[in-house]
């Protein structure tokens, strides 16, 4: 604890568990029944929690992205000596360290076509029809530096149905085929690390790594424009670091997004890209890109 500011810790501390005693409660008690967030695997989840805090006791500006996964890390339990992986139901009361951030939503796409786009006399344009669409809402948790002199942003995505229910489906007695689209959707950030021992789980992993990388990336181009005016001015102005190859995908995406969706040419966009991506490699795993 630091003597300039004992509020911040001990002499607080101390308040906290004389006002619970009083009432017959143990503080220990207390904060063993808070569930921990859980977001991430032992390492890449700590080394981004270090990103974080570091980033703000440093009083540099900055946004962590990921996915509000409904269950992390699974609750371990042992049966007749062996590991038994359970859900493990981190938001089951809520959580209130985060706020809801509505305003700060997106349109994420997959699948589809491209269609061509442009007169005879004029170059082609190239424009992704996504044969599904889902929304990415932000959470936001706010992460305080030491001395508490920077507070920056973890800002987290859950998925959302463009159509919470087919009312059509649901009204012809389809009552389980109604809510397809919101399964669909939810299931992008329900579990996090779903086995991709299968062709369907496969999919989900990129379907979750595209669906954070691409909400992320707009949020970032978003926030720039707002306050720059063009994204000529990016790779000055905002630096995106990859934690691992988990959005990897996220160098092809800010191609699409522009060339497709705000018209840059492709050298402009390509030098711009490899002035603002960073990456770091964690593991010499074959799925981290070794070879």
């Amino acid at each position: 604890c630091d003597p300039e500011f004992p509020q911040h810790c001990r002499g607080m501390m101390d308040d906290v568990r004389a006002a619970l005693g009083s009432l017959g409660v143990e503080l220990d008690v207390i904060a063993e029944l808070e569930p921990d967030a859980a977001l991430g695997n032992g390492g890449l989840g700590r080394l981004a929690a270090c990103f974080m805090e570091s980033m703000a006791s440093l009083d540099i500006p900055a946004y962590g992205y990921g996915i509000r996964y409904m269950h992390g890390l699974f609750r371990q339990q042992m049966s007749d000596g062996w590991q038994v992986e359970l859900p493990e139901t981190w938001l089951a009361h809520g959580n209130p360290w985060e706020f809801e951030r509505r305003e700060s939503s997106y349109e994420i796409g997959f699948g589809g076509a491209v269609e061509t786009v442009g007169s005879y006399d004029e170059a082609p344009r190239y424009i992704w029809k996504p044969a599904e669409r889902v929304i990415a809402m932000a959470c936001d948790t706010p992460i305080v530096g030491w001395k508490a002199e920077r507070v920056n942003t973890l800002r987290l995505w859950t998925a959302q149905p463009i159509d919470p229910i087919l009312l059509d489906a649901f009204n012809a007695g389809d009552h389980i085929g109604a809510l397809r689209e919101s399964n669909k959707a939810e299931s992008l950030t329900r579990v996090l690390y779903p086995a991709d021992a299968t062709s369907a789980g496969q999919e989900l992993r990129l379907r979750q790594e595209y669906f954070f990388s691409s909400a992320s990336l707009q949020d970032i181009l978003q926030r720039h424009l707002s306050q720059y005016g063009d994204l000529l001015s990016l790779p000055d102005k905002a630096a995106i670091h990859m934690n691992d190859t988990h959005p990897a995908i996220a160098v092809a995406e800010l191609m699409r997004l522009f060339l497709d969706v705000h018209g840059i040419d492709f050298d402009t966009a390509w030098d711009l890209a490899k002035r603002t991506f960073a990456y770091t490699n964690h593991t010499l795993l074959p799925e981290a890109l070794e070879s």
